[in-house]
């Protein structure tokens, strides 16, 4: 394979040897080339501009210039090009720095070689897929058809494992079926550890990983063949029955399984992982909305934080991102009110703490939304799925009428922060 169609990699690190030894692993892959190593930060700067590298492996701590702040720059100038940050310290702080100054990995030295492998393959990959993505299915296609065609998908999603993303998804998966009749596809997204063969109390051998395996002859017949249907007429997609076999699905075939589900569902919901990692922002990016999900914990708050400054570096527009307060209760000493103001941010909606209520429909296998429909936590959820049905009317309203609807955000205030003219 020729340089010019090699994926381009500068090595960036203070240490010499460092940079020799990354260079020897990397010669003998034949898609991929060294363009250039650099010893700082100033230097990779410079170097970034002359070489124009696809994938950059940088060090955290150089002399003269850092690699976080060298990546802000060099993503000032370029944003097409992916960092990967790779340091001898795995500490939380690094990733949060990493992921605030762009990169798209970070990976804790020392690298194994196929760690590494995999490292630049799947970010560059994520990186050549941004574009196509970030232009949203259809949009380059002629009026009328695949654009109407498409459904709409929802990735429930916190930066926190342990927050209910598994039975809010389960949950609103029913009651979106239960209130508008259409098509509802559910997918678990956690390929380690899924839970929406338990909370739904399903048992099928068919999983996603029947999907990857055959992902260029994905059709209608082996989607519905693989998907298991649930007795309140949503169909299900679990997640593999093990970490191991879950390691098999990758962001690609995630992404190509995502895209075929919304040529045949209207809603397609998505229990996603609670991670930066490529799968999880495979479903972001594909994401019509990602409802990010809360609770009142400060550990919750702070990860909350983090996510709403990482999506923003991600160029993911405002009105994507619905923030739902899950286990809301005014007993945890933290008011909404005062969180609101710190991570400048909006609470969309609430959705009631119910432990006792909530256990035992997992424990029971039937979803609250069903058991206890007149509970304040399923009514919440069934308010969810009515705010999300009508901001899909009004997206498919929008398109046959642009003008009228531009007229009308004016009047309501625009974007996002239309959806809090009530108070949730």
């Amino acid at each position: 394979m020729s340089e010019e169609s090699a994926i381009r990699v500068m090595i960036v690190d203070d240490i010499a040897d460092t940079c020799d030894q990354l260079e020897k692993l990397l010669y003998f892959e034949k898609d991929i080339a060294v363009v250039g190593k650099a010893y700082n930060g100033r230097e990779a700067v410079e170097m970034a501009r002359e070489r124009r590298p696809d994938i950059i492996l940088m060090d955290i701590n150089m002399p003269e210039m850092d690699g976080i702040t060298a990546t802000e720059a060099i993503l000032n100038h370029d944003p097409t090009v992916q960092v990967i940050i790779m340091s001898v310290q795995g500490e939380t702080d690094y990733l949060r720095s990493a992921m605030m100054a762009g990169a798209r990995e970070f990976l804790v030295k020392p690298v194994s070689a196929d760690d590494l492998y995999k490292s630049i393959r799947h970010v560059y990959k994520l990186g050549q897929s941004r574009p196509r993505v970030a232009s949203r299915a259809g949009a380059d296609a002629p009026a009328g058809d695949t654009a109407v065609s498409r459904g709409k998908l929802f990735a429930v999603y916190s930066p926190k494992g342990g927050v209910g993303t598994s039975v809010v998804a389960a949950n609103l998966a029913v009651a979106l079926r239960q209130m508008t009749q259409k098509k509802v596809a559910l997918v678990d997204g956690n390929l380690s550890l899924g839970d929406i063969n338990v909370v739904l109390n399903l048992r099928s051998e068919r999983t996603i990983v029947d999907l990857a395996d055959r992902v260029a002859d994905l059709d209608s017949e082996l989607i519905n063949d693989v998907l298991a249907t649930h007795a309140a007429q949503i169909k299900v997609l679990l997640a593999p029955p093990n970490p191991q076999t879950g390691e098999l699905v990758t962001a690609d075939h995630l992404r190509v399984i995502l895209e075929a589900l919304l040529k045949e569902f209207d809603y397609v919901i998505v229990d996603t992982h609670s991670s930066f990692q490529d799968r999880a922002l495979a479903v972001l990016d594909i994401a019509d909305r990602i409802l990010a999900l809360m609770t009142l914990e400060m550990t919750c708050i702070k990860n909350i934080k983090m996510f709403l400054e990482v999506t923003e570096l991600l160029g993911y527009p405002g009105d994507k991102l619905m923030l739902i307060l899950n286990k809301a209760d005014n007993r945890m000493g933290i008011r909404v009110e005062n969180v609101e103001n710190n991570i400048q941010h909006k609470v969309a909606l609430q959705i009631a703490n119910a432990p006792y209520e909530m256990t035992l429909s997992i424990n029971q296998g039937v979803p609250l939304v069903i058991a206890r429909r007149d509970h304040r936590a399923a009514k919440d959820i069934f308010a969810l799925a009515r705010e999300l049905a009508q901001l899909t009317n009004s997206d498919a309203s929008e398109k046959r009428n642009p003008q009228a609807a531009t007229t009308q955000k004016r009047q309501d205030g625009g974007g996002f922060l239309g959806l809090f003219s009530r108070k949730a």
